[in-house]
């Protein structure tokens, strides 16, 4: 692997990791015990509630995920998938605000924040996955069939 891009995937990794905790520490705030309940009013050290943690533990941490394949990757595949990645977390930003807190109807049938992120953050892993394979099975097949040119 060569070093070009070695420590814009080690910012990536590390990143997301530190985005994973700040989301946990929002969502369960209570369970840790930076929040706590005086005169019936839940007062926190984190000013962010649960509607923001949720996306954020799902969103980075699958991120944190499919970024650690990004070391066994060549940096042309790398350029492409970062790419892709700025403008999924793009669209997934814009969806995830968008969706509402809590499900929309009396039912509680319907995406919600959490769900949303849930779900983009899963087909994130899945195309990235494919992205790795597919592209690394051509750039393999093109160098064999330089080889055997030469």
């Amino acid at each position: 692997m060569k070093k070009d891009f070695l420590f814009v995937k080690i910012g990536i990794v590390f990143t997301s990791f530190i985005i994973t905790v700040y989301g946990v520490l929002v969502t369960f705030s209570t369970e840790i015990g930076l929040c706590y309940f005086d005169d019936n009013m839940r007062k926190c050290m984190i000013k962010y509630n649960q509607a923001y943690g949720d996306p954020l533990i799902f969103g980075a941490l699958f991120l944190f995920i499919t970024s650690i394949f990004t070391f066994f990757i060549s940096n042309t595949i790398f350029k492409r998938w970062l790419i892709f990645t700025s403008a999924w977390v793009i669209v997934t930003t814009i969806l995830v605000i968008l969706a509402p807190v809590s499900a929309g109807d009396p039912l509680g049938i319907g995406p919600d924040r959490e769900l949303v992120s849930i779900w983009m953050s899963s087909f994130f892993v899945i195309i990235s996955v494919l992205m790795f394979v597919v592209m690394s099975m051509r750039e393999r097949k093109d160098k064999h069939a330089k080889n055997n040119d030469i």
